[in-house]
C-alpha cells in the first residue's frame, strides 16, 4: 500500500507538470467561456488589423497617417507593426477566431511561464495563488491587441534577470536578442530595459567590495548595451525609444479609460492584490530587500495611476518578490493530510517529461483546431456600429464624419476615414478639444462641424453632443439604436425627404 501511495502521483500526471497543466486549463477556459468574447471588446483591435493589412499589402511600415481625414499625412510610427502583421494574417486566414486564439494562447503561456518561474522559490500552493492573482489583474485588459503577445516575453525576461541576480551574476548576453523581437511587437519593451537598469543598480549596491562592484558593472553594462542595441533594430530606430515615453506623458490620457486610475467598484482584482499584500506584511511579517520593495512600490504606483499597468504588477511583482518571500512562506501545516498533499504537489511541480510535453502539445493543438472551427462571425457590439453604418450606406451619405472615439477603429477597418481613433498621433491639443466639444464642456461643436466640413456624425446614444445636433439647424437624425446615433446634414442626403 505504501508503494502505491508513493507511485500514484507519478502515474496519474502522465508526465505533465503543474505549469503545463495550468497552461492547458487556462487556454481551454478562455476559449470555452465568455472570456474569449471580451478579447474583442476594444476598438483598437480593428485599426491594428487594418494597419497589419496595410503593412502586408505594401511591404513596408507606415511613417505617415493614411487612415484618418483630420490628420492625413501627419507623422505616425507604429512600433507594434510586427504584432499588427500577425493579427492581420490570422484574421485573414481564420476570421475572428484567429486573433482570439492567439490572445488566449499567449496569455495562458505567460501564466504557465510565471508559475514555472515562481516554483523555483515558492511552494506550489503559494506559486499557484500568485499566478491566479496575476490572472485576475489581467482579465480586464485581456484584449486582442499587441500587448498580449509580449506577455510571455515579459515573464521570461524578468525571470531570467531575477535568476541572474540570485546567482550574483550578469544576465547572459545571448538573452539580449529577445529585446529585438519585443521592440518590434510592442512598445512596452522600454519597461524591460528599465527593469534591467534597476536590477543592475541593485547588483552594484549589493556588491561587497570594489572588485565585485567593478565586475558587476562590467557584466551588467555589457548586457545593457547589447539589449539596447537589439532594441534599436526596428524600422523606426531611436524614435521608437522616445514614442512610449511620449505616449505615457500625454495629458489627454485622462480622457481615456485605460489610462485612468483603476475603479475598484468595477475591478476588484487590484484591491484584492493590495489587501493580500497588506495582510501578509502586517500579520505574517513579510519582508523584502529595500531594493525589491522599491521596485514593487513603483509597479503599484504605475497601476494606481493607470489601470492598463495592472498586468505588469501581476506578472512582474511576484517574480521579483519570490526569492525573498519563498523561504518566509514555508511553514509546516498541522493538517493531517498536508504531508501527502505536499508530496503530490511537489511531484506535480517537477518539470514535465518528454511524454508529458508531447501530450501537452497534442492538447494545445486539439484545443486550437476546435477553436478555429467555431463560427467567428462578429455582430454589432459596443465598438462595432455595423447597423448604423449600414443605414448610412443605404442613404448614400458621404463626406467627413465626426465619430465617437470608440468607433474610430471600426471605421478604419471598414475603409472609412474617421475624425479620431485610438492612435496617439492626434496629440494633446486635438484630443482635448475633441473631448471637451463632445461632452459640451465647451460650446465649440458648431465651429468644429464647420471647420472640418462634417457631413454626418456617428456617436454613442449617451453622447451629450447629440442634444446639440438634435436642435442644430440643417441637421436631422438619420438612424438610432442602442449602440450608435447618426445625424446628417440635410444637403449631405439628397434622397432624404422631411
Amino acid at each position: 500500500m505504501a508503494e502505491i501511495m508513493v507511485a500514484w502521483p507519478e502515474r496519474t500526471r502522465l508526465g505533465l507538470s503543474l505549469p503545463l497543466t495550468f497552461w492547458i486549463i487556462m487556454y481551454a477556459a478562455i476559449l470555452g467561456t465568455g472570456l474569449s468574447g471580451g478579447t474583442l471588446s476594444d476598438a483598437d483591435t480593428y485599426w491594428h488589423i487594418a494597419a497589419g493589412r496595410w503593412i502586408i499589402a505594401n511591404g513596408a511600415v507606415p511613417h505617415q497617417d493614411m487612415f484618418s481625414f483630420s490628420m492625413e499625412g501627419a507623422p505616425w510610427t507604429s512600433p507594434e507593426w510586427l504584432a499588427e502583421t500577425v493579427f492581420a494574417w490570422l484574421y485573414e486566414r481564420f476570421g475572428w477566431a484567429g486573433p482570439i486564439e492567439a490572445t488566449a494562447l499567449s496569455f495562458a503561456l505567460a501564466l504557465g511561464l510565471l508559475l514555472r518561474s515562481l516554483l523555483r522559490s515558492m511552494t506550489p500552493v503559494y506559486a499557484l495563488i500568485a499566478t491566479v492573482l496575476a490572472c485576475g489583474l489581467t482579465l480586464n485588459h485581456l484584449l486582442a491587441r499587441p500587448h498580449i503577445l509580449v506577455l510571455p516575453l515579459l515573464v521570461f525576461w524578468v525571470a531570467a534577470l531575477v535568476v541572474a541576480r540570485a546567482e550574483d551574476r550578469a544576465p547572459p548576453v545571448y538573452l539580449a536578442p529577445l529585446m529585438c523581437l519585443w521592440a518590434n511587437l510592442h512598445s512596452s519593451y522600454i519597461l524591460g530595459l528599465g527593469l534591467a537598469g534597476l536590477l543592475a543598480g541593485e547588483a552594484l549596491l549589493a556588491a561587497p567590495d570594489y572588485r565585485a562592484r567593478l565586475n558587476a558593472l562590467r557584466g551588467w553594462a555589457l548586457f545593457g548595451a547589447a539589449s539596447l542595441g537589439a532594441a534599436l533594430i526596428n524600422p523606426y530606430g531611436s524614435d521608437a525609444l522616445v514614442q512610449p515615453l511620449r505616449l505615457a506623458t500625454m495629458s489627454a490620457n485622462k480622457f481615456i479609460l485605460e489610462w485612468q486610475s483603476p475603479n475598484f467598484q468595477q475591478n476588484w482584482a487590484p484591491e484584492l492584490w493590495i489587501l493580500l499584500i497588506l495582510l501578509g506584511s502586517l500579520a505574517r511579517g513579510w519582508r523584502l530587500p529595500w531594493t525589491r520593495a522599491g521596485m514593487l512600490l513603483l509597479l503599484l504606483h504605475m497601476t494606481l495611476q493607470h489601470a492598463r499597468y495592472a498586468e505588469l504588477l501581476g506578472f512582474i511583482a511576484p517574480v521579483l518578490a519570490a526569492p525573498a518571500l519563498g523561504p518566509q512562506l514555508e511553514a509546516p501545516s498541522a493538517h493531517r493530510q498536508a504531508p501527502r498533499l505536499d508530496r503530490l504537489m511537489a511531484e506535480w511541480a517537477k518539470p514535465a517529461s518528454g511524454w508529458g510535453i508531447v501530450l501537452a502539445t497534442a492538447c494545445i493543438v486539439a484545443i486550437s483546431v476546435i477553436g478555429l472551427r467555431r463560427d467567428s462571425e462578429r455582430k454589432a457590439d459596443a465598438v462595432t456600429p455595423s447597423d448604423a453604418l449600414a443605414a448610412v450606406t443605404a442613404d448614400h451619405v458621404e463626406g467627413p464624419v465626426l465619430n465617437e472615439y470608440s468607433f474610430g477603429g471600426y471605421l478604419i477597418f471598414r475603409g472609412i476615414k474617421p475624425f479620431i481613433d485610438g492612435r496617439y498621433l492626434y496629440g494633446d491639443a486635438f484630443i482635448t478639444r475633441y473631448m471637451q466639444t463632445l461632452t459640451l464642456t465647451s460650446d465649440g461643436l458648431p465651429q468644429l462641424l464647420a471647420e472640418y466640413h462634417i457631413a454626418w456624425t456617428l456617436l454613442a446614444p449617451k453622447s451629450p453632443a447629440n442634444l446639440v445636433l438634435a436642435h442644430l439647424p440643417g441637421w436631422h437624425r438619420l438612424y438610432a439604436d442602442d449602440i450608435a446615433v447618426v445625424y446628417a446634414r440635410e444637403e449631405a442626403t439628397p434622397d432624404w425627404a422631411p
